[in-house]
């Protein structure tokens, strides 16, 4: 699998300090991007996952995009953040996280607000010649960010976050 390792002033907030200062990242981060393929064996789904780089993608295909992280660290690190921006050539799915505790929020505006799923936002519609301010659910097609907050990183240990998205 092609992994690129990643600054962890891009994708942890509240590390950024500690890195700016010189200081070695306390985490270690690896981006992958995979075509996930569905197979039937033996009645049951088996799911595979191709580095991207290496399989076509066109139009339709699922996409698996991860950060795996490692914690080099030699103490527990708290109020861990990561984020990751959906692809605006993609169109998000799912998201999931290897890790126990974690709570996972969602922006559907670039990444400026973050809030727990189903997200709301305010549309103007017009009812009976009026126009009246309403909430609606915004729909997870909408996403454009994905941010998990790991409350404790125990020092040593290791994860995976990852989103799932169809390209357009």
């Amino acid at each position: 699998m092609k992994q690129n390792v990643l600054s962890a002033v891009a994708l942890l907030s509240g590390l950024s300090l500690a890195v700016a200062q010189g200081v070695p990242s306390p985490v270690k981060l690896t981006s992958t991007t995979s075509v996930v393929t569905q197979t039937t064996q033996n009645g049951k789904t088996v799911e595979t996952l191709t580095d991207a780089s290496k399989v076509a993608v066109v139009p339709g295909t699922l996409l698996d995009m991860a950060h795996t992280w490692q914690s080099v660290s030699k103490s527990d690190l708290r109020n861990m953040k990561l984020d990751m921006k959906v692809d605006p050539a993609t169109t998000f799915r799912s998201a999931a996280c290897t890790v126990s505790g974690v709570t996972t929020l969602f922006s559907a505006d670039g990444g400026k607000t973050f809030g727990l799923a189903p997200l709301k936002k305010t549309v103007t519609v017009t009812e009976n010649g009026r126009q009246v301010q309403r909430q609606v659910e915004v729909k997870p097609s909408e996403y454009t960010n994905v941010r998990w907050q790991l409350p404790v990183v125990k020092a040593g240990s290791e994860g995976r976050c990852a989103i799932r998205a169809v390209v357009k």
